[in-house]
């Protein structure tokens, strides 16, 4: 249990983080401004869509989904929003 409670608070501290303002100038300088917009747009699509698509399914398919909404502040999606967002962002580019 103790293992669980450290990895909560280790995930919970770096998303926290990603939002500090000496964060993001230092991500503007490394890797430019268009990483910074798709990195934002991730993150905000994993804690916004996230919680209503899974309210979405507790309320539409079955109410146990109800039960994992704290999920996208506990655990990372980037593995799926991110690649969402890259290709939105590269059709709205054109690139």
């Amino acid at each position: 249990m103790r293992k669980i409670i450290i990895h909560l608070q280790h995930n919970l501290k770096h998303k926290i983080s990603f939002w500090k303002l000496k964060n993001l100038k230092d991500i503007i300088q490394q890797h430019g401004l268009t990483f910074l917009t798709i990195l934002i747009f991730v993150e905000i699509l994993e804690h916004v869509g996230g919680v209503l698509l899974i309210r979405w399914l507790g309320i539409n398919v079955h109410e146990y989904f109800n039960a994992f909404l704290p999920a996208p502040f506990l655990m990372c999606f980037h593995w799926i929003s991110a690649p969402i967002v890259f290709f939105i962002y590269m059709k709205i580019k054109k690139k």
